[in-house]
C-alpha cells in the first residue's frame, strides 16, 4: 500500500517522464507547471513561463486572434479541444504540433498535451512533392513528342521564310523564332523533371563547387550592384558524393533567385558549415523582398511562380536534384527582409 507521499511522488514521476509534453493551466489562464518534454518540444525554459499567463506561450502559435477567440470559447463550452498547429520557437524553424486540451473533472485545471509531429509533416510534404514530380513525369512523357514535332517544323519554316523575306518580315520572323526557342527551353526544363536520372556521381569538394558558381555569377552580380560573400566553417576538405554539374545548377539557381529578389542591389551571403550527423549545410541568404507565408510552402511545386515571367520549374528541378543527392532543402523568409535557402547534403561516408 503506497503512502500519500509515495503516491504523490509516483504521479510526479509519471508527469515528468510522460512521452508527450504536458502543461497544467488553471481556469484563470495561469501556467502552473510543465514537464521537461514540453520544454524540449517548445524550445523554452519553463521558469520563464510558469506563473505567467498562457497568452505569453500562445503568441508563438500561428493562430489568428479571431481563431484564438473561437478556440477558447469552444474549450470553455465543451471542456475539450484538439487541434494541429504551427509553432514558431523564439529561435529555430517552425514546428508542427498536435495539441489536446482537456478540463480536469476533479479540479479547475486544464491539461494541455502536446506532441511534435514535425518529422511526420515534413515527410508527408516530401512524399507529396515526389508524387507531384512523378505525375509531372507521366504528363511530360505523354505530350513531349506531340509538342516537339510541330515546334521543329515551325522553326524550319521560319528559317526558310527568312531567306526571301523583307526587312520588316525578318524582324517578325526573328520574334517568332525567339518565342519558339523559349518554348523549347520550357519543354527542356519540363522533361528534366521527369526523365530518369543520368547523373554522374563522383566525390566532389562542395567548397570548390560554390566558389566556381560565385566566380561565374560574379559579373552579373556586379552589374546589379549585388555583393556575393562566401564564408566557411569547414576545413576546406568538405566532400560529398554527387554530380558536380547538377549541383552547380542548383546553386546558380539559388543565387539567381536572390539577385532577382533585389532589384536595388544588396548582399547575398553564402555560408558553408558542418551539420550534426555528418552533413554539410550550404545556406544562400539574400536581402530581397521575401516570400509570403501563403506562398512559401508552394515554391517547389511545378509551375508555381510569383514572378511575372518564368516557368515555375526552376525550384522543382532544384528540389529533384537535392533529393537525388540524398539531401533536403529548408526555406525561411521574412517579407521585405530576405529569404534563406539552406541546402543540406550528406558528407562522403568514406572519409
Amino acid at each position: 500500500m503506497l503512502t500519500k507521499y509515495e503516491y504523490k511522488e509516483n504521479l510526479g514521476n509519471i508527469f515528468e517522464l510522460f512521452s508527450s509534453g504536458l502543461i497544467f493551466i488553471n481556469d484563470k489562464g495561469i501556467l502552473l507547471d510543465m514537464n521537461s518534454y514540453a520544454e524540449k518540444i517548445l524550445d523554452i525554459n519553463k521558469d520563464d513561463y510558469v506563473g505567467n499567463h498562457a497568452n505569453d506561450l500562445c503568441e508563438m502559435f500561428s493562430v489568428s486572434d479571431e481563431e484564438k477567440k473561437f478556440l477558447v470559447k469552444k474549450l470553455k463550452k465543451e471542456g475539450y479541444l484538439e487541434n494541429h498547429m504551427e509553432y514558431q520557437p523564439i529561435v529555430g524553424e517552425y514546428k508542427y504540433v498536435h495539441v489536446v486540451i482537456s478540463k480536469q473533472s476533479d479540479s479547475d485545471l486544464y491539461l494541455l498535451e502536446i506532441s511534435d509531429e514535425s518529422e511526420k509533416i515534413y515527410m508527408k510534404k516530401r512524399l507529396d512533392q515526389s508524387e507531384s514530380l512523378r505525375t509531372l513525369g507521366q504528363l511530360a512523357a505523354g505530350i513531349a513528342h506531340e509538342i516537339r514535332n510541330p515546334m521543329t517544323s515551325l522553326k524550319g519554316f521560319t528559317q526558310l521564310l527568312t531567306q526571301n523575306a523583307t526587312d520588316d518580315a525578318k524582324r517578325y520572323l526573328t520574334v517568332i523564332n525567339e518565342e519558339i526557342n523559349k518554348m523549347e527551353e520550357i519543354l527542356t526544363q519540363f522533361l528534366e523533371l521527369s526523365k530518369p536520372s543520368k547523373s554522374k556521381f563522383t566525390v566532389i569538394n562542395i567548397e570548390e563547387i560554390i566558389l566556381e558558381v560565385v566566380s561565374f555569377m560574379g559579373p552579373q552580380a556586379l552589374l546589379k550592384s549585388i555583393n556575393l560573400h562566401v564564408t566557411s566553417q569547414t576545413n576546406g576538405e568538405c566532400q560529398v558524393i554527387g554530380d558536380s554539374q547538377l549541383l552547380k545548377q542548383v546553386f546558380v539557381n539559388a543565387i539567381k533567385n536572390g539577385m532577382e529578389a533585389m532589384p536595388d542591389g544588396g548582399n547575398i551571403n553564402i555560408n558553408i558549415s558542418y551539420k550534426i550527423g555528418k552533413f554539410v549545410s550550404i545556406s544562400v541568404c539574400d536581402e530581397g523582398q521575401g516570400i509570403d507565408d501563403e506562398h512559401i510552402n508552394k515554391i517547389f511545386q511545378p509551375f508555381f511562380t510569383t514572378k511575372s515571367t518564368g516557368t515555375g520549374l526552376g525550384l522543382s528541378h532544384v528540389y529533384k536534384v537535392i533529393e537525388e543527392h540524398g539531401g533536403n532543402i529548408e526555406v525561411s523568409s521574412v517579407v521585405e527582409q530576405g529569404t534563406t535557402f539552406e541546402f543540406v547534403l550528406p558528407l562522403n561516408n568514406s572519409l
